[in-house]
């Protein structure tokens, strides 16, 4: 089957162009490539959503848990690998999945969660759509003033590997035995 190099998206029948970036489709994708495990694996139907921006915010969670993905034109829906079916579902219930990965991919490490020292709540904070706040909701003020240059040379980072056509991924040590 047909895939978009840009997009990853496969295609059945006989397309010659992605309908979505109109790149030129192959047979296959670079190695590397995250779904690069459908040419050996059964594809199994995750689930369809409604819109693109659904179908983009599962296809992160997913390869943040280090699970391939692709997508199906006229349909909107999300197949993984049949042996990973399971993992993407608790990924999808906000579990963890129960293989873990063996690496990970820079651009999702944009998530940090801010620690009250009162009223130990834990602040998540999105550094791609979200500012750091300044005050924990108990009042507590988070004192900032050493790390806000830590934190915003990181969150550019983090936007520039997000928006980049490539992944960097980290590899995770093996667990000890």
């Amino acid at each position: 089957m047909p895939f978009c190099p840009n997009c990853r998206t496969e295609y059945v029948g006989d397309a010659k162009q992605c309908s979505d970036c109109g790149a030129e489709l192959t047979d296959w994708l670079p190695a590397g490539t995250a779904v690069s495990d459908f040419q050996a694996a059964q594809a199994a139907e995750l689930c369809q959503v409604e819109d693109q921006l659904q179908a983009d915010l599962i296809e992160v969670q997913l390869r943040a848990a280090g699970i391939p993905c692709a997508r199906r034109p006229r349909k909107l829906a999300l197949f993984v690998p049949s042996a990973r079916l399971a993992d993407a579902q608790r990924v999808l219930a906000g579990q963890p999945p129960a293989t873990a990965a063996e690496s990970l991919g820079l651009s999702e490490l944009h998530r940090i969660r801010l620690v009250c020292e009162s009223c130990e709540k834990v602040t998540p904070v999105d550094l791609l759509t979200e500012s750091v706040p300044s005050v924990c909701s108990c009042g507590h003020y988070f004192d900032l003033t050493a790390v806000r240059p830590v934190l915003d040379r990181y969150t550019g980072l983090m936007r520039t590997l997000a928006d980049a056509d490539f992944e960097i991924e980290l590899e995770l040590p093996a667990p000890e035995e």
